[in-house]
Formats: C-alpha cells, structure tokens, sequence
C-alpha cells in the first residue's frame, strides 16, 4: 500500500512509490527508523524519520537536511554507517544510510554476548570493538566532525564483526569549536554538531556544563562507552555527571 511518512508504517508499506518498509526498527522522541528496500535497486537501507514537529520553521528544516548532508560528506569508512543521501518526503527530511543487520553495542551489552567464553576472548573481543569503534570516530574528526552523542547505542555491529559507528548529525544541530581538527574544523573554525542529542550518563563535562566542545568530548564518552563494555553497565546512567560535569570542566579551565 503507498503511504506518506507522517505517522508510523507497517512492513509491507510502500513509501513514495520506491521504499517498501520491511520493519519498523525504532519510535523514539526524535522520529522514527525503517528498515526499507528500495525497488529499484533492491538494496536495503536505514531510513530515519524525524518527527514534522522537529521544526518549527522551513528554516529549521533545510537546516537539518544541509546538515544531515555534513553526514554523506564522511564518504566511505569500514568503520562509519555510510550516509547516501536526504531525501524531502511529503515535507518531511528523511536520511537514508547503510543497514547494518547484526544490532548495536548495546545491545551486545546487555546481552552479555562480548564476554562470551571466557576472560581472554572476552578481553580480545572487547578490544577489537574499541579500536574499531575509534577508527570510526577518528575518520570523522578528521573531516571536522564532533558527533557529540557518543554512546553504545549509536554503534553498530555487522554479522561479520564490523564496527560502525551511527547517526551523525541526526538532532538538530549547533555551531562547536574542534580545536587542531584539519580541514573544516581546524583550530578556531566551526563545524556542526548535534545539540538534541546529550545523553548525560555519556556526556562529558564541559558538554554537561554547556561549554564549547572539540574531539575530546567525543574522547571521553568513548572512554565511558569502553567502561562499559567492560562492567556491563556505567553508575551514573541517571546523570551525576551533569550534575557535578560543570564543577570538573570550571576546575580544567
């Protein structure tokens, strides 16, 4: 049946005559995921729709898709969900990238499935992720990219191990400093980052503390995404970090 994108779909859908919705992969706050196929090319791509209420003004939302855009700019990477293009559906920016069908960090996390048998493969395993995990994160700053948003959700794992990290410049973005960064985000340019997106058990202090933010923001939600992968979980989920994150960054200063 041909559906629009406002509102939630069912598999079997067929959105603007050439995605035909396979499964509904997430509902949240910001909008929603599909996994959908694409008639024409029979490929099967992730395709992200914010919710219409996200933007107030026309404004705001060829600003999220010129930065949704910055995402497509990261190009090819083992280690980056790739991003093909926005598409505008029914008034609707909706971001098409790679479909990874093996789940994410998280999930693996609560599943206990990385440390599967015993301490040294568990050890190896987790090691891998990390190192892939920050190939992805360093290809993006390397472009000028902060993420911002860090955290084992928005990382994904293929069937055959792959690590790739997601979901760059999905919620409505600002203006970040990433000092020493070339290209784009060399010292003293801006580059885009999103700033609907802090999840407080991962941000970072000076993130907590509303401060500016660089590469190593996204350096220790990393760190705490690896602390978790350890311990099977992190202490502060309900957020002492943004409690006591502005005290830290006013004492670095």
């Amino acid at each position: 049946m041909e559906v629009g994108v406002t509102g939630a779909r069912s598999a079997g859908d067929v959105i603007d005559g050439r995605y035909e919705v396979l499964r509904v992969h997430g509902d949240g706050a910001m909008g929603l995921v599909y996994r959908v196929r694409h008639l024409r090319w029979g490929t099967d791509l992730a395709m992200k729709c914010p919710r219409p209420g996200l933007f107030a003004t026309a404004a705001d939302r060829d600003r999220f898709v010129a930065e949704a855009e910055t995402w497509v700019s990261l190009g090819l990477h083992p280690n980056v969900c790739g991003c093909h293009y926005v598409r505008v559906i029914d008034g609707v920016p909706c971001v098409f990238a790679e479909y990874v069908a093996g789940g994410s960090l998280k999930e693996r996390i609560a599943d206990r499935s990385l440390h599967e048998g015993g301490a040294a493969a568990a050890l190896a395993r987790i090691l891998d992720v990390a190192v892939q995990f920050a190939r992805g994160l360093e290809h993006a700053h390397a472009h000028g990219l902060v993420h911002q948003d860090v955290k084992p959700a928005n990382v994904l794992l293929d069937t055959d191990g792959t690590v790739k990290v997601t979901d760059f410049g999905l919620a409505r973005t600002g203006g970040a400093t990433v000092s020493g960064a070339p290209g784009r985000g060399s010292a003293g340019g801006t580059v885009l980052v999103p700033t609907g997106g802090l999840t407080p058990a991962y941000a970072s202090p000076e993130q907590s503390a509303g401060g500016p933010l660089g590469r190593r923001s996204d350096v220790y939600s990393f760190g705490v995404s690896v602390l978790e992968m350890f311990t099977g979980g992190v202490g502060w989920m309900a957020g002492p970090v943004g409690r006591y994150g502005g005290e830290a960054a006013g004492e670095e200063g």
